[in-house]
Parts: structure tokens; C-alpha cells; sequence
């Protein structure tokens, strides 16, 4: 899912004069994409523990499954959405639609049809039982195998189409159907429509990143951790749950990883972040083996449901073995994992 960010940024800001300018902006969503995608990782990682009841009687995982839940996915759409309009018009909307189908599709084909094949060697280290050649293809065929990809690619789809309608009345209607869309029980429709009000806000806000930039690290720190505060109250409490909350909170929760990626700046913490944020699409897809691979260790060989470990432990395989081999996917030959060859 890496794009060249210096070219589509030239092009969404012809204001931009050095290559050294671009670079900064574009790693800056590398890192909001790269705590996005750790926080993905966590989610699922303290979802299995609470599935198992292992957090006993503490209420941990529940507070942080409601405050990451309110903005992970909506910000990786809203990163998304930023360079959505350059790259059309610098590739056209044909190539570029081909250019996410052989990114979006192809990985998300691929690695369901893998899941399937594999569902009975490890179906005895998860909650779920292995499916039917009937619930395969259903799932398959409506995104409810693995939604994030094609939900992304269609709300993509969408914003192409609609590109010149203007962006506040879009977004505008994109929020109402945001809110009101009855559901069709078609996950990629279903969820790309709740999605798409953050894809349509990051093509909104492609020309703003000076505004974020501009901002002395501290202030954007305490900024940042203000809203984080704010964000676990909202969450927690039980109008966090409203749907008339979800749009607001996935885009506060979008501006509070920003102005945390902008006070790290080029900061060895910043570039580790990018660094994982580059390999997101690998990590999205090879993540649930690390995990059960990590729960499974703790559980047989250390003997240990405690929370915290199996927290920690899982969700950083989960991240940097699947980073790593994608980084090294040319070198290694594996890039049709998670590209299509053709």
C-alpha cells in the first residue's frame, strides 16, 4: 500500500518547493499509518484475550477495545484519502483503479483462500471452527472473510466516481449515509459506507498538512494527549457507544495521531513508526498467525494467561515479523503475497 508520496504530493501541492519538504509530509503518514496499524494489532490481540476471559474481572479491556475502536480504521481512511486526488490525476482513473485492485483485491483473495486452507491446522488454537465451502464463498464474495480490504477498495471506488462533486456537500451526504444506511448484510458496502466520511475528509484536507506541521512540537504533544484523555472518557462512558459520536471521534482520534507523529518528527521513534507504517499491508495480512503463534507460546510453554503478557507479547510478533518480511519481500521473492504479479 506504499505510494510514491513525493510525486502525489507535488501534484495535490504544486506550493511544495523541495524534495526535502516532501519528504517530511509524506513520512508523517507513514507514521500515523504505522500507530494505526500497531493499534490494529492490539485491538485484535485484546479482543482474543477478552474472548478467553482473561482479563477476569478488570475492566482494561474493555476501556481500550472502545477507544481504539473509535478511530484505528477510520484514520488508516483518512491516510487513504490524502493523496487519493493526485493519484488519479497523475495515473488516470482506469490505471489507478487497476493499480488497487492488483493492491486491495488481489492480497485480500489470496490470502482468504489461504485462511480456508489452513482453517483446520489451527483451528484448534482459536475460537473458531473451521468453515464450510459454502460460508467460504459467502464470505468471500461480501467481504465478511476479512472486510478491511475490500471495504477500503470500494469506499475508494466511490470517492473516484464522486471526485467532482465538492468535497463539503460530499461529505456532508457521505456523513448521513454514514449514520442512517439501514445495512444490506454486503460487509464491503456496509462498512465502506460508514468508512467513507474519513476517506472523503483525508482527500478534504491534502493541501492542510502545513497547518499541523506548523505546530511547536510541545503544544502539539500536550494537544495530542488531551485528546487522547478526552477520547478514553467518551469512550468509556456509556454515549460513547452512540452513533452520532462515531464520525467526531474518528476524527479527533485521527488529528491526536497526527499531532503525535508531528512532535516525534524525524525522531528514531518516528522513523521505527514509519518504518512499520510502510509494511502495513503485511502486517495486516500475516498478523493473526503471529498472534496465535505468540498466544500459543505463552500459553504451553510459559504457562501464562496473564493479561498483560499475552497482550504485549502477541501484538509485537504480530507487527515486526510480518514487517519484516515485507520490507524484504524483493530480496526474499514473496512479493506476490501481497501484490499481484500480473
Amino acid at each position: 500500500m506504499h505510494v510514491d508520496h513525493s510525486n502525489a504530493l507535488a501534484l495535490a501541492n504544486p506550493t511544495v518547493a523541495s524534495p526535502a519538504a516532501a519528504k517530511k509530509r509524506s513520512m508523517l503518514i507513514d507514521v500515523v499509518r504505522g500507530m494505526a496499524i500497531t493499534l490494529v494489532c492490539l485491538g485484535h490481540t485484546n479482543q482474543g484475550i477478552s474472548h478467553r476471559q482473561w482479563w477476569g474481572d478488570s475492566t482494561v479491556g474493555a476501556i481500550l477495545n472502545a477507544a481504539i475502536y473509535a478511530f484505528h480504521m477510520p484514520a488508516f481512511f483518512f491516510v487513504s484519502g490524502v493523496f487519493l486526488l493526485a493519484s488519479v490525476q497523475k495515473r488516470g482513473q482506469r490505471v489507478f483503479l487497476l493499480e488497487k485492485l492488483r493492491s486491495m483485491i488481489y492480497p485480500y483473495v489470496l490470502w482468504t483462500c489461504i485462511f480456508f486452507a489452513t482453517s483446520g491446522l489451527y483451528a484448534r488454537f482459536t475460537l473458531q471452527s473451521p468453515q464450510s465451502w459454502h460460508d467460504f464463498l459467502f464470505r468471500l464474495v461480501t467481504g465478511a472473510a476479512s472486510w478491511f480490504l475490500p471495504s477500503i477498495f470500494f469506499a475508494v471506488f466511490l470517492a473516484t466516481l464522486t471526485r467532482r462533486v465538492p468535497l463539503p456537500l460530499l461529505f456532508v451526504l457521505a456523513v448521513a449515509v454514514s449514520l442512517f444506511w439501514p445495512g444490506i448484510d454486503i460487509t464491503f458496502v456496509d462498512r465502506g459506507l460508514k468508512l467513507f466520511p474519513f476517506l472523503l475528509a483525508g482527500m478534504w484536507a491534502r493541501d492542510s498538512y502545513e497547518l499541523i506541521e506548523r505546530i511547536p512540537a510541545m503544544v502539539a504533544a500536550a494537544c495530542a494527549t488531551l485528546l487522547c484523555a478526552a477520547i478514553f472518557l467518551v469512550t468509556s462512558a456509556p454515549i460513547g457507544s452512540s452513533k452520532f459520536l462515531y464520525v467526531p471521534l474518528g476524527l479527533l482520534g485521527t488529528l491526536m495521531l497526527m499531532l503525535f507523529a508531528n512532535c516525534l518528527g524525524r525522531s528514531a521513534v518516528a522513523k521505527a513508526l514509519a518504518w512499520i507504517g510502510e509494511a502495513s499491508l503485511g502486517i495486516f495480512l500475516l498478523s493473526p498467525f503471529l498472534q496465535g503463534a505468540g498466544r500459543e507460546a505463552l500459553l504451553h510453554i510459559h504457562h501464562t494467561t496473564a493479561p498483560y503478557p499475552q497482550l504485549i507479547l502477541p501484538t509485537l510478533l504480530a507487527i515486526l515479523v510480518p514487517a519484516c518480511l515485507y520490507q524484504n519481500r524483493a530480496r526474499l521473492h514473496v512479493g506476490w503475497l501481497f501484490v499481484s504479479p500480473f
